[in-house]
Parts: C-alpha cells; structure tokens; sequence
C-alpha cells in the first residue's frame, strides 16, 4: 500500500475515497468537517447521501477521506439546499 496514502488517511488532509470506503451508514463531512448526513445506499458510481432535510446522490468520484471518514467538497449549505430541492442560504 502506499505510504503516503496510510499517512493521510490518518491525518485531516485529504485523499480520494476508494469506492471501498464508501460504506453505507458512513457519517459525510462537508468541506469545513460539519456532518451533512450518512450513506443511505450505495449504487453502481454513485452513493445516495441522507439526512432528516432530504438526500441527495453523489458520485462517488466526488467522495474524499480523512482520518474523520468522508467527505464531500461543499458547504453543508449547498448540500442541505441540494437536497431539499431549495437554493442555499447567502
């Protein structure tokens, strides 16, 4: 494996998710690490990220990782607008 993929995933930098650390029932951090919700279903490339404001689908290409678990980089914001069908708060 490579080192320094294992020394990231330990630390707050990160690094692409492998469609194997996509999990469901996996907390999701958005860019700033505030929880947007968890991994309700993993599909073919794609994950679907749930919450109790709605759930959205996300490739899973646009999944990273850190020693806090996954992340997707977006403000909670825009993932909350995403998935309620609204447009963020300014």
């Amino acid at each position: 494996m490579n080192d320094e993929v294992v020394a990231s995933s330990r630390s707050l930098r990160p690094v692409p998710a492998r469609p194997k650390d996509i999990l469901q029932g996996l907390e999701v951090r958005d860019a700033k690490g505030l929880v947007i919700g968890t991994v309700a279903k993993v599909g073919s490339g794609f994950a679907v990220v749930a919450s109790p404001t709605g759930s959205v689908e996300v490739d899973l290409g646009s999944f990273a990782k850190n020693k806090n678990g996954l992340l997707i980089n977006l403000p909670k914001t825009k993932i909350d607008a995403m998935m309620t069908g609204g447009k963020p708060a300014s």
